[in-house]
């Protein structure tokens, strides 16, 4: 499994990925993730390219990555400054949905009652 973490950047940059196996094409580049070992992290700054944010790991055999998510400053506060990042699992191969201000149920925000005020 790859678990792709989102972090919200104001970008008018696309982000297109999609995933065969281990390698996670993103905006047209591949990337082979097969040889990272177990318990290990890569800063993103290994993979070359600015797509990559923290780091890149394999743990128990799985996946995380993070990836700059492209907002605009008038995309849903949920979009931009989401209460928790967003996770996309990606279990089979082939394109992976990225969120954007078109999704808006899978994607949403919190209702007021699980928001938590001081």
């Amino acid at each position: 499994m790859i678990r792709i973490k989102l972090f919200p950047f104001l970008t008018d940059e696309p982000l297109k990925v999609s995933v065969h196996d281990e390698v996670i094409t993103v905006n047209g580049r591949d990337f082979d993730l097969s040889v990272i070992p177990d318990g290990y992290r890569l800063l993103a700054s290994a993979m070359d390219s600015d797509c990559f944010v923290d780091t890149v790991a394999r743990i128990g055999g799985d996946l995380t990555l993070t990836l700059k998510l492209p907002v605009k400053w008038d995309d849903p506060l949920w979009l931009r400054n989401p209460a928790e990042p967003g996770i996309i699992e990606v279990i089979s191969n082939g394109p992976v949905e990225v969120p954007t201000s078109a999704i808006t149920e899978e994607w949403s925000a919190p209702s007021l009652e699980e928001v938590i005020h001081d």
